[in-house]
């Protein structure tokens, strides 16, 4: 239960979400997810192994002056993604965590304006359809691509029936 202050705190940040969104050429919001959706859920469980101390990531890049190289290793990192038209993402440079499931456009051009937006070159996006997440962050002198795939079939079988 969110209490009247909560509600309005996450009203503020639904509306800077659609700020942020609306500057994004690349990808459309569809909708977005709600604050305790099972599929959040789901994530969460991946997103929490992402942030333990001593994670690996499946990707490794150091962090250095050409900011081109950056997308083109976000596209070669990320290619499970490129044939997706639709992502659930963590909106960037929200105060509070506001996801939205986006219909992307051009594959390396969001991934782009996903990494040029975020303040911290931070974002996650996941498929709901294969249960695909990543999440992309700098660690000390590196920027690391963390990796799963959720069991995501307990929302099937609830969609099932």
């Amino acid at each position: 239960m969110l209490y009247p202050n909560e509600k309005i705190q996450q009203k503020i940040a639904i509306m800077n979400a659609k700020k942020v969104l609306k500057q994004l050429l690349y990808v459309e919001l569809i909708a977005f997810e709600q604050h305790d959706s099972h599929w959040l859920k789901i994530f969460e469980i991946s997103l929490k192994q992402f942030r333990k101390i001593n994670s690996k990531p499946k990707y490794l890049m150091p962090i250095r002056d050409d900011k081109n190289d950056y997308i083109l290793w976000l596209v070669n990192s990320l290619y499970f993604f490129k044939d997706k038209e639709e992502w659930l993402i963590l909106v960037p440079n929200c105060t509070q965590p506001v996801w939205a499931n986006v219909r992307v456009l051009d594959f390396t051009k969001a991934l782009e304006e996903l990494w040029k937006t975020s303040e911290s070159r931070s974002f996650i996006i996941a498929d709901k359809s294969t249960g695909l997440i990543a999440q992309i962050y700098s660690e000390e002198q590196h920027y690391e691509i963390h990796v799963d795939k959720c069991d995501i079939s307990s929302i099937n079988n609830k969609n099932d029936k």
